[in-house]
């Protein structure tokens, strides 16, 4: 193992990690710094532009790489208070407040920085990236919501960047964790948005989680994040967390969410235990980075962390004991492992209890499924699910930050203290040694395995080092002093040979080292490099100087020493005892290598012999020797030397023939002719051949003169001129030329205007370029073009303008026409080919042609009939751009142009892509989402490589073109890519046309690994269980694909290490015709292929066996004991009573029927349920749910039960006042709302009025309503006046020895002032978390209600939970869809589904509700505002409930259904408003006799008569139908119990949302109930009981029930009667749930008491443990519940009514006007304080009354 080295500390902590994250080298003579003159609380880095931003106490600085100050913002300090709500001009006793920076996160989409402070309940804003002193967005006037931050100095906040989806849109947002402080938000994490969106507004947390809120009395600082970071599409927070108010002790957690997760129900924690005993247990730090190479080896050498490779990520920790102690250590958690642990935790949850104790009541609505596993949520661990990591190194001082880089594969680690001290901790493996290549850099690492082996010029481990223990032979040397090659001597040698070699070696000057080197060791050449000093070079002579040809020159002239032996051809190393005349010494003065050179001639012609001459030199130990000589273009041919006079010799010559250039060198080679040895030679020649590239006269004139070819006119060609026998006579020079002739003429066509290049071709058209004298074309002169002049061939010219056109010669005079562009836009990043039509656009040349889009250059790429040019970028700023002109230019002087024909748009934008990796097989569809694709043409997936740094080869790329694309999706393969190496990089990048994006993140993993397969046999219901690794890191279950055979298998699951196959209907065969031709047998092995994209692995055989493959030996087996035991049976049976046992029998099945009845019958209509109501489900968020605002939700609440209901003064807002005194009203109507705010003239008020005998029940209850209204503005007030109240009613209950009695009833006024604070505190609460279960509650109560027959007449219904509602008749009917339209709303039809016995009211009904789904109750039409008509043919029918057409029974007339007019399934029916209200069956009347027959309600009906019913109630009490009746009813009331089962969960969802103290608790009920138990402590007779009927009373009863009965008090709904009796009868349950007395059932309760009796028990423990869980929280102070109240009461006081409450209370003081004077004259207070005197002026106010006051 490795072991970590320690250095000094090196500089501040924060310039270590801006140089880390700039990527500098940290040295100490390289130091950047940067002061501040206040403590810097966070840093970031912008990683595109390298800025620095520094987030400090009252600034936020902006710097730039070298950490030189760009900008700076001041933050603080700010006048601020710490009980403040903002905005802060609202406050009073504020001061100067310093901010601390809490959070600072890069925002790069829109190029902002997210600053949060501790000011202003932790505000956030948004600054310019580029200059932070310009303020993007603030706001402090957007409530709580928008709080981010903690305004506590110890509460740490941490955030991440992330996405959010909603409705198909993504959001950026950042997510926070923060702690608790006193003043906060209880969101411990949070999900914030960076846009308005809807009701949503900047900063706003847009999910609303239980599982990660705090309660307002959690202890302080119970959490401590330090560190949020997401990968692989979780997210994760690291925190410690306290164990209860009483214990300090920390304990480290990780939590993991899914990035892509609404609701937090993915929502897990895993304990993280850092070194021995879980000493080190408070996080401190934290970084999240790749170990590097070498790490990751010895990590999964160390067996501690399993396989660990350098692309995973690790968790780096730095943590400490939690009492403060002053040492900490770093530990070391592979992501890897945490996920696998969570994955054990998740699994091992279905079996073990692993939650911690957390709050009982959690939120299990739904599985949530993170990955391939699932996950009830929320889930946290004990102590023995954590996750143990061994301590990496510990320090005496509190650590609290750590950073991590890899370089070269090494992993550094920076570690800061509290002392601002920094570590450099680097970990240097022992087999890292041989990566130095210098004895500087392999000391410097100071680490004592690695030294200097200097006779070896390696670095190497001690014992790797064969001479280490001679003196200086291994060094290793803390002051890094390396030994320095001075001199050697000598300077190389030969392997063959033994010596000694000297050098001379430094620092320790003068001294000499011998060395022997030993002969044969080596036989290549070999050397050691000591740091640019001397080489020595051990050599083989024959093979490194003369290589495979021996040669003397090369030989002596070497830089080795050898010598030639001429005698026998050979190079041998320098040798003294050998000697003589043969012997060529190493570079010896005077002696020359025999050799022959300087040849003449040294140009050749082919096909001509020519005689070559040349000179020989040293040929002495030649003498009378023959010499022959050849070359390769002779073949094996050699020809004999002639010696001339002295040193010359020649031979006769060659006859040529090469005809592949016209010229090539030839090398003459000579060889001693006795012995076949080769003698140096260097006898050079060129031969050349006229006739190559000289085809005509013109070119053959032109040829040098050194050549001497000639033109040969008899033989037509070019030639040497010995070669043409016909010109003997004559001088070849002198020959003409034949005249020129013209062969071509390029281009055919050419504009009239001219202006263009002409090329004429041909043959001996001239030798110079002076030659052409004049060129013209339709007799007007050419100009010449003489720099592009080619002998003979062409002659370029510039045609002249002609005044018509005609055909001449080659050449067509034409105008070109364009007249239109395709396409016609394009992005302004160009790319894009556009095609330009047009007649006559093949004029002149490709070369001659430009084309221009409004100033843009589009290069052109063919030329013909259209023109296609790729446009250029498109820079001017104004997008979408003029509609511009193409003009298309022919030379210098012709132009067409379209105008108006292409216009430049924005660049396509790209929002997302996923998935977001892939395997290196590729193959894996991406799906690429944005706008403005159909403007491109060409879309590629590009990959770059990046290149291996040790290979030197260049970066690879891999493309791509996209599958399928439209105007906001792209589909493309993914690239397969080849990976040289585990660290290599790939990068990918969209192109779109000359538009290029990387994608961000795209990842490239290993293709998976698989496990052979252990199940060899499969059946036709087996699951084949595939394992491996690493599957799920780029693939899904849906994307995968699994073949058995020829039969595809279905991937059910798919896991990182599992697949689960289901298995096929059909029997598979195999692939192989081998396999084809056999018969299918079990014996035919099948191979299992799975493919992931492109990439196909065979993981193994199985074999497929058939069921009645199963050996017939089995049968018998089972067949004759079944037999024995049937005949044993019934032998038994004859033995006993056979009535009886057929009595008990019949009995006994019927019972099972019935039971296996209601449990089918429940679980199809759970199942049904739930299926259709997933679209109802989908709408549920808060933006869907029809929340009533506040102002009609407290109306509803408040006045709705009046007697004059929604026409109340109070709902509609009118009072009669004349115009002249309205102004005199409201200012003594505000003198009023003064008198109401003295409490002692309040009190007084109340009491004289509850004194009066005609102030009755309904009276008080208005009168609270009013005065809640009127004192809304001042809720603390109102709670004052409240609690007052209540203290005197308490007392007199406790006085009068009946305390329980208290707040049964609402007989005084401060009980109903009791309900309506329980109502206006509780509002949020319930759109915040209790609503969403109601709603859903009360939809699947209509829902299932309405999927039967309901008796529009009686309201009874088939399906509901009240026995009295139970329609007691079997009514035969089937579900009808119909096709709607709605006239003048457009052609689209709306699917509806409906009985075929339902009224044409209540088809309507369901009508309205289908295609106005979207829209709140109040806003759709009315059911008798709109009209129904059906279209079977031609002709269309008005449908009715009532018409001439209804059906009589007697003196019944039943109401139309869609039965009675037949209309069938599928039927299409138009549903049309009217003007006016109009009765369906005021219709074609004759005489006024029938109308009032059909409207006699009391003869009408719709399922049920009620005189059958009748009949049936009094046939009940005969004893000769009492068996019969008793059969019906209990065969009816199983649908009771159908229904309870299908809408248990919501039932139960409810019930926990409202009684689940773990979750969060309004501060108003923990308030209140507080109060109750404070009081009771002071009264004797109050007991457990009495206090639990008090908060039951002052609650559940006065509040849940009134709202679970009445859904519209908070809904925009309509609540049908049939619903609002199963609505009772769960109100009953709850009410019975909160009671302490036991319920005795018997046979003659009621059926709504038995139908819930199995759950009475368990709601009766949640009541009991919300009521423990509530008195164990932390108190709420009356600060804490007075800032509630005011932020209440500034929200939503000005929404109310309270001018007309105060009129209709003024009302009250007026009836009662002589009872309040007197009451105030008996008060001394009021009396001081002249109560009485300001009554009666605000009543001659209000009464108009002249007064002497």
């Amino acid at each position: 193992m490795a072991s970590w080295v320690q250095a000094a500390p090196l500089l501040p902590l924060l310039l270590l990690f801006c140089l880390t994250a700039a990527g500098g080298p940290l040295q100490e003579e390289a130091v950047l710094d940067f002061s501040s003159k206040t403590a810097i609380n966070n840093v970031v880095q912008d990683p595109r532009s390298g800025r620095v931003y520094l987030g400090a106490i009252n600034t936020i600085y902006q710097l730039d790489a070298v950490l030189r100050e760009e900008a700076r913002a001041e933050t603080g300090p700010r006048e601020d208070a710490r009980t403040c709500t903002p905005p802060v001009s609202a406050c009073q006793d504020t001061k100067p407040s310093p901010n601390v920076n809490k959070l600072l996160l890069v925002h790069p989409a829109n190029g902002s920085l997210i600053v949060c402070g501790s000011r202003y309940r932790g505000i956030c804003s948004l600054l310019n990236l580029t200059n932070v002193e310009q303020q993007l967005y603030y706001s402090d006037s957007k409530g709580e919501r928008t709080y981010v931050a903690s305004i506590e100095d110890g509460v740490a906040v941490v955030g991440v960047m992330s996405t959010y989806v909603k409705d198909g849109n993504a959001f950026n947002v950042f997510l926070v964790g923060k702690g608790y402080g006193s003043l906060d938000s209880s969101k411990l994490i949070s999900t914030r948005i960076l846009q308005d969106y809807r009701d949503w507004v900047v900063f706003e947390s847009i999910v609303e989680a239980s599982t990660v809120q705090a309660t307002p009395f959690v202890p302080k600082y119970l959490h401590d994040f330090r560190h949020a970071f997401k990968e692989e599409g979780f997210v994760y927070f690291l925190f410690s967390r306290t164990m209860g108010s009483t214990d300090n002790k920390n304990f480290t957690f990780v939590s993991r969410l899914c990035e892509d997760d609404p609701h937090y129900y993915s929502y897990t924690e895993l304990q993280l235990n850092c070194g021995p005993g879980n000493r080190y247990n408070k996080v401190q730090a934290a970084y999240v980075a790749s170990p590097g190479k070498e790490l990751a080896r010895g990590m999964t050498e160390s067996g501690q962390y399993g396989q660990v490779l350098p692309w995973h990520k690790v968790l780096f920790m730095v943590a400490s004991p939690y009492d403060d102690s002053a040492d900490s250590a770093l530990c070391m958690y592979p992501l890897k492992a945490i996920n696998e642990r969570l994955v054990d935790l998740i699994s091992a949850c279905y079996t073990v209890d692993v939650r911690s104790d957390r709050p009982p009541c959690k939120n299990k609505r739904e599985i949530y499924i993170v990955g391939a596993d699932f996950l009830p949520a929320p889930l946290a661990s004990k102590p023995e699910f954590a996750l143990q990591a061994e301590v990496v190194i510990t320090r005496t001082s509190i650590l609290t930050a750590v950073a991590v880089a890899v370089e070269n594969d090494h992993t550094i680690a920076f570690l800061g203290n509290s002392l601002g001290e920094v570590y450099k901790i680097t970990k240097v493996p022992v087999q890292a040694c041989h990566l130095k290549t210098d004895c500087q850099s392999c000391v410097s690492t100071r680490d004592p395995y690695c030294g200097w082996c200097v006779l070896e010029g390696r670095c190497t481990r001690r014992s790797s080092c064969r001479r280490a223990e001679e003196k200086n032979g291994w060094l290793w040397s803390p002051k890094q002093q390396c030994v320095k090659i001075v001199s050697f001597h000598p300077p190389n040698l030969s392997c063959r040979k033994t010596q000694q070699v000297v050098y001379r070696a430094g620092p320790c000057s003068g001294s000499f080292v011998y060395w022997k080197v030993e002969r044969h060791v080596y036989h290549q050449q070999h050397g050691y490099s000591y740091r640019n000093t001397v080489t020595v070079f051990l050599i083989e002579c024959a093979s490194r100087a003369v290589g495979v040809c021996p040669r003397c020159m090369s030989c002596v002239a070497s830089p080795w020493g050898c010598q030639w032996n001429t005698q026998d051809h050979t190079c041998l190393d320098v040798d003294g005892t050998v000697s003589g005349p043969q012997i060529i010494k190493h570079r010896q003065v005077g002696a020359l290598c025999p050799q022959f050179e300087n040849p003449d001639p040294v140009l050749i012609p082919v096909g001509f012999k020519t005689t070559i001459s040349f000179e020989g030199i040293n040929l002495d130990v030649y003498q009378d020797r023959t010499f022959t000589i050849g070359t390769e273009l002779m073949r094996s041919l050699k020809e004999d030397v002639r010696s001339e006079d002295g040193p010359f010799y020649s031979f006769s010559g060659f006859n040529f023939s090469f005809d592949k250039s016209q010229e090539t060198n030839v090398l003459f080679y000579v060889k001693d002719k006795e012995t076949g040895r080769k003698i140096d030679s260097t006898l050079n020649v060129t031969l050349y051949n006229c006739s190559l590239g000289r085809e005509d006269c013109s070119l053959c004139k032109n040829a040098a003169p050194k050549y001497s070819c000639v033109w040969c006119a008899k033989r037509k060609s070019c030639v040497y001129e010995k070669l043409c026998i016909d010109q003997a006579t004559e001088d070849p020079q002198d020959t003409e030329c034949p005249d020129p002739q013209i062969t071509d003429i390029i281009p055919r066509y050419g504009p009239v205007k001219g202006g263009i290049s002409v090329t004429i071709k041909g043959s001996n058209l001239g030798i110079h370029k002076d030659d052409i004298k004049a060129v013209s074309v339709v007799g007007v002169p050419c100009i010449h073009q003489e720099d592009r002049y080619a002998v003979s061939t062409s002659a370029p010219r510039d045609t002249p303008a002609a005044s018509e056109c005609g055909v001449f010669s080659y050449m067509i005079l034409q105008d070109p026409i364009a007249s239109s562009v395709h396409p016609d836009k394009g992005s302004k990043a160009g790319g894009m080919v556009i095609t330009i039509s047009g007649s006559n656009l093949d004029t002149a040349t490709r070369e001659d042609v430009s084309v221009t889009v409004g100033g843009v250059v589009c290069a052109v790429e063919t030329f013909g009939a259209n023109i296609t040019c790729r446009m250029g970028e498109y820079r001017a700023d104004k997008v979408p751009s003029d509609l511009l002109m193409v003009t298309v230019k022919y030379g210098k002087s012709t132009t067409t142009a379209v105008p108006t024909a292409f216009q430049f748009w924005e660049n396509p934008t790209i929002l997302d892509h996923h998935p977001k990796g892939s395997f290196v097989c590729g193959g894996r569809t991406i799906v690429v989402t944005g706008s403005g694709f159909d403007l491109i043409q060409n879309a590629i997936m590009r990959v770059q490589a990046s290149a291996d740094e040790w290979s030197g080869m260049t970066p690879t790329e891999y493309l791509q073109e996209a599958l399928n694309k439209n105007d906001t999706v792209l589909r493309f393969l993914s690239p397969a890519v080849n990976r040289s190496s585990e660290t290599q990089v790939f990068r990918t990048f969209i192109q779109l046309d000359n538009w290029v994006r990387e994608l961000k993140p795209f990842d490239y993993h290993p293709n998976p690994a698989f496990n052979p397969l252990t199940k060899k046999i499969i059946t036709e219901t087996s699951i084949i269980i595939v394992t491996g690794r690493g599957f799920s890191k780029a693939m899904t279950a849906k994307e995968a694909q699994a073949f058995v055979g020829d039969i595809p298998y279905f991937v059910n699951t798919l896991q990182d290490d599992k697949l689960f196959l289901d298995p096929p209907s059909s029997q598979p065969r195999a692939l192989s015709k081998r396999h084809r031709r056999r018969r299918d047998t079990s014996s035919d092995p099948l191979d299992l292929l799975i493919k992931f994209g492109n990439g196909e692995w065979v993981v193994g055989s199985v074999h497929y066996e058939r069921k009645n493959e199963v050996s017939l030996l089995i049968i018998p087996a089972v067949i004759v004991p079944m037999l024995l035991i049937i005949l044993i049976s019934v032998y038994c049976y004859r033995r006993k009573s056979q009535q009886a046992e057929r009595e008990y029998e019949k009995v006994k099945h019927q019972l099972e029927n019935l039971e296996e009845s209601v449990r089918d019958r429940c679980k199809k209509e759970f199942t049904d349920l739930m299926i259709e109501m997933e679209d109802h489900t989908n709408d549920l968020s808060e933006g869907r749910i029809p929340f009533l605002d506040y102002k009609t939700y407290t109306d509803r609440v408040f006045f709705l039960p009046s007697k004059d209901g929604a026409n109340d003064v109070m709902i509609t807002g009118k009072l009669d006042i004349p115009e002249a005194r309205k102004a005199i009203v409201a200012q003594a109507l505000n003198q009023f709302s003064n008198l109401l705010n003295s409490k002692t003239f309040l009190i007084n008020f109340i009491k004289t009025l509850e004194g009066r005998p005609d102030f009755n029940a309904r009276a008080k209850v208005y009168f609270a309503s009013l005065l809640t209204v009127a004192l809304h503005g001042k809720l603390e007030y109102y709670t004052d006046i409240m609690r007052t109240l209540l203290l005197e009613l308490m007392g007199n209950y406790v006085d009068s020895k009946n305390p329980k009695l208290m707040l049964r009833r609402s007989e005084t006024v401060v009980e109903r002032m009791l309900c309506n604070w329980m109502s206006i505190c509780l509002y949020q609460f319930l759109k915040d978390s209790a609503g969403e279960p109601l709603y859903k509650l009360f939809r699947a109560i209509k829902h299932q209600i309405e999927k039967g027959p309901v008796d529009a007449r009686v309201k009874k219904a088939k399906y509901t939970l009240n026995d009295t509602g139970l329609l007691g008749d079997d009514v035969e009917y089937c579900v009808l869809t119909l096709q709607v339209l709605v006239h003048g709303e457009g052609p689209d039809v709306t699917p509806v589904k409906v009985l075929n016995c339902d009224t044409v009211s209540q088809v309507k009904e369901k009508i309205i509700e289908a295609v106005y789904r979207n829209l709140p109750y109040s806003q759709r039409p009315k059911v008798d505002s709109v009209t129904l008509e059906w279209r079977p043919g031609s002709t269309g029918q008005i449908l009715s409930d009532l018409d001439l057409t209804s059906q009589k029974e007697g003196r019944w007339r039943r109401i139309n259904t869609l039965a009675h007019y037949n209309v069938r399934d599928n039927a299409t029916l138009v549903l049309s408003r009217v003007l006016h209200t109009q009765q369906n069956y005021d219709q074609n009347q004759d005489n006024q006799e029938e109308r009032n027959s059909l409207l006699d309600d009391d003869k009408v009906f719709h399922l049920v008569r009620p005189d059958e019913l009748d009949e049936m109630k009094s046939k009940r009490g005969s004893m000769k139908d009492k068996s019969m009746t008793k059969g019906i009813t209990e065969i009816y009331l199983t649908r009771l119990l159908s229904v309870k089962g299908t809408l248990q969960q919501f039932v139960d969802d409810f019930f926990r949302s409202v009684l689940c103290s773990g979750a969060v608790v309004p501060p108003a009920i923990k308030y209140f109930f507080d109060f109750l138990d404070e009081q009771a402590l002071k009264h004797d007779n109050v007991d457990e009981e009495t206090i639990h009927i008090w908060k039951t009373n002052s609650l559940p009863l006065r509040f849940w029930v009134n709202i679970l009965k009445n859904p519209h008090f908070i809904f925009d709904v309509h609540v049908t009667e049939v619903v609002d009796a199963s609505l009772s009868v769960i109100a009953q349950t709850f009410m019975d749930a909160c009671t302490k007395s036991e319920h005795k059932l018997s046979r003659d309760s009621p059926s709504n008491k038995l139908l819930y009796a199995k759950e009475i028990s368990t709601y009766k423990k949640m009541v009991d443990d919300y009521y423990k869980g509530i008195r164990q929280m932390v108190s709420v102070s009356d600060q804490d519940m007075n800032t509630h109240l005011a932020e209440v009461s500034r929200t939503h006081t000005d929404k109310l009514n309270i001018q007309v409450a105060l009129y209709q209370l003024y009302q009250y003081a007026s009836k009662y006007y002589d009872g309040i004077i007197q009451s105030l004259d008996e008060d001394p207070a009021a009396q001081s304080k002249q109560l009485t005197l300001r009554l009666q002026q605000i009543a001659a106010a209000l009464e108009n009354k002249v007064t002497d006051l």
